[in-house]
């Protein structure tokens, strides 16, 4: 933005990066309009004195945006400002339903499609029948009470993602004790900690194809549902 670029120019020489920027695809994506802005972001980020990421994959994106004029480079533990730790709270296997949320904007990066169709898949299938299926409920704009009662709602937050440096609502769910599916296209949440249990990292999801990534996604809501129900 604009409004940012002068801000930079005039202020002090350290830059905090914006989330997923740099990643290729997100690059990719509308990458006319990136390349457009492309010379001007470039000059701005290379006069920054330290530039700050969210997790060692951003550190590889932002290298390779910025080449060989590339400043020094910081990753900051952003985890640490939450509380991770918490165990697990109950899910609705006494009602006999298990509980799908995914909460944020819809955007083709997000692929929400690809939860979309694979809850109806399960809901659906003839060949292996569920005798309960899933529930899926997508939120894209929830505050204050009307959010906390999304989240009573929901046991297994979905982050179906194809370009999430970070992924905060992974952060929200955790610190809820909930259960959280992502992928690797948030590669800050590969790190191998599955959180006691309640963090499903899909590998393979970000460069599948599409069939693929709904695959992974029912296989894995699949093994949740036979484990709870």
């Amino acid at each position: 933005m604009p409004c940012l670029w002068w801000a930079a120019l005039w202020g002090r020489n350290v830059h905090w990066v914006p989330e997923c920027s740099y990643d290729p695809v997100r690059l990719g994506y509308h990458g006319w309009k990136k390349t457009l802005v492309g010379p001007i972001e470039r000059f701005f980020l290379r006069r920054a004195s330290v530039i700050v990421a969210t997790c060692e994959a951003e550190r590889e994106w932002i290298k390779a945006y910025l080449g060989k004029k590339c400043p020094h480079i910081e990753v900051t533990d952003i985890k640490r400002f939450f509380d991770l730790s918490r165990k697990g709270h109950k899910d609705h296997k006494d009602s006999g339903e298990v509980h799908l949320l995914y909460l944020g904007r819809r955007h083709p990066l997000k692929g929400v499609e690809y939860l979309e169709s694979a809850v109806d898949e399960l809901r659906n299938s003839p060949a292996r029948p569920l005798a309960t299926p899933p529930l899926l409920k997508i939120v894209s704009n929830a505050f204050g009470e009307e959010k906390e009662k999304v989240w009573d709602w929901c046991d297994v937050l979905v982050l179906p993602t194809l370009s999430e440096n970070f992924g905060l609502v992974v952060a929200e769910a955790l610190e809820r004790g909930k259960r959280v599916f992502t992928t690797d296209g948030a590669p800050a949440w590969g790190d191998g900690n599955d959180y006691g249990g309640r963090l499903v990292y899909l590998k393979g999801f970000r460069d599948g194809s599409a069939g693929d990534r709904v695959l992974l996604l029912k296989n894995a809501i699949e093994k949740l549902m036979k484990k709870l129900l």
